[in-house]
């Protein structure tokens, strides 16, 4: 895999400026494509727990309770998947992704390195379905669109090498 990544750096290299090579080469790593797998876990994660409370809450609860019209509102269920989403996230990219091993500390940042991410999820998940589509396809597109912004901030912000040997 390292020898594809390689070449393709190669020939990027010679096809795109050295300022646009110097944007892209972060992306070009198997650190990252780890990082897409376990996103890709994650997505099934958030959309599945998103979707099942999606679920529940229209066939368990009164047409006119506050908690479904908050749901309906606020996407409260999306917001609930992306937590338990979270979580699981942490340990998947702490062992996986950065070989690093998982710490209080860590796990206290690791949520501030999705605000930008959850920020832009959050406005994709209200657009998209404003205009219409599926919930379900909604989280799907907006996790796809999160994932670089997520994965710079998690690489410069909560697993930086310069600190991990003093992490508690």
């Amino acid at each position: 895999m390292d020898k594809v990544l390689s070449d393709l750096r190669v020939r990027l290299e010679n096809r795109i400026s050295p300022r646009a090579m110097r944007t892209v080469r972060p992306f070009l790593t198997v650190q990252f494509l780890t990082f897409m797998f376990m996103g890709i876990i994650n997505t099934v994660i958030s959309v599945a727990s998103a979707t099942l409370l999606d679920i529940l809450t229209a066939r368990l609860l009164p047409v006119g309770s506050a908690y479904r019209i908050l749901a309906a509102r606020t996407n409260v269920n999306f917001i609930c998947g992306y937590i338990i989403s979270i979580v699981t996230s942490f340990f998947l990219n702490s062992k996986y992704t950065f070989h690093v091993k998982p710490t209080l500390r860590r796990f206290v940042k690791f949520p501030l390195s999705y605000i930008p991410n959850f920020a832009f999820q959050y406005i994709f998940v209200f657009l998209f379905t404003a205009i219409g589509l599926h919930r379900t396809t909604a989280y799907i597109f907006a996790a796809i669109i999160g994932t670089p912004i997520t994965f710079a901030a998690m690489k410069l912000f909560v697993f930086s090498r310069r600190k991990s040997t003093n992490e508690n």
